[in-house]
């Protein structure tokens, strides 16, 4: 039951943090973003990864035309801030993401990334002792 709560106090601080990210150019006096996303999501972590836990927040750009298909070491969110990508899961089934949209990828679950148009992700990692943040796979 308290792992589950560090997990939403995990989400909550990184969305927290986009939040502050995204208001704090402005006040810095760098360029404004046009329109900022915002967006709203549920879902559930079925387990944690066993502790202690390296939780990494970055940003990751990346440009049309990149493809890569992968694994994640433990529990991946990620928010798209701008551009689109397309998610391919190893049964086939994919789903577009654009601006404002978040997404979940658990550790080990195989998948395709395909970006559509140059994206910005901000993402947010839970990972095991030891475990990569990303192992590329061989293509299908």
């Amino acid at each position: 039951m308290r792992r589950t709560g560090a997990a939403g106090a995990v989400i909550l601080a990184f969305v927290a943090g986009v939040v502050l990210g995204i208001g704090g150019m402005s006040l810095r006096g760098g360029p404004a973003p046009a329109a900022v996303p915002s967006f709203a999501a549920t879902g559930t972590l079925q387990t944690l990864p066993p502790g202690p836990i390296t939780v990494i927040a970055e940003t990751v750009r990346l440009e049309q035309g990149f493809t890569n298909r992968h694994h994640h070491g433990g529990p991946t969110f990620t928010f798209v801030v701008a551009g689109r990508a397309r998610i391919t899961e190893d049964d086939g089934t994919s789903r577009e993401y654009g601006p404002g949209e978040f997404f979940f990828e658990p550790a080990g679950r195989p998948h395709a990334l395909e970006v559509l148009s140059d994206v910005r992700f901000d993402v947010l990692r839970l990972l095991p002792p030891g475990a990569a943040a990303t192992t590329t796979l061989p293509a299908r």
